[in-house]
């Protein structure tokens, strides 16, 4: 088990700081919270995961975090290295990661759903 710390923020400011054990084994967190907590949480997480699916299918896109978080992975050690240290530079290359996601998503033809939908059509 090892302790994130990550900032916590309201309306773009940092209101504090947050500590959070991350394990490295279910039985771990089990036994560090308890069955029924760590199913809870499994549950509560399963059921944001299915709400995100069909919102994405409904909209034909993912949602903005999921968006964020693809235009995150998809930077290079390279790029990473160019922007390091500076906040600003690195909010500028994920924007400009999430908008060349979101090209390519617009020309990338049909929707699942728009596919589905001309389906029930005919």
């Amino acid at each position: 088990m090892k302790i994130v710390r990550k900032e916590v923020k309201s309306s773009s400011k940092v209101v504090g700081m947050a500590e959070c054990p991350v394990y490295d084994t279910l039985p771990e967190m089990v036994e560090a919270l308890g069955e029924a907590t760590v199913l809870d949480l499994a549950n509560t997480q399963n059921f944001t995961n299915v709400k995100n699916q069909i919102r994405s299918s409904a909209t034909g896109k993912p949602s903005k975090q999921a968006l964020r978080m693809q235009a995150i992975a998809s930077i290079e050690a390279s790029e990473f290295a160019l922007v390091a240290g500076d906040v600003a530079k690195l909010e500028n290359l994920i924007n400009q990661k999430v908008q060349e996601l979101e090209a390519k998503m617009t020309t990338a033809g049909p929707t699942v759903a728009e596919v589905a939908e001309d389906e029930d059509e005919s």
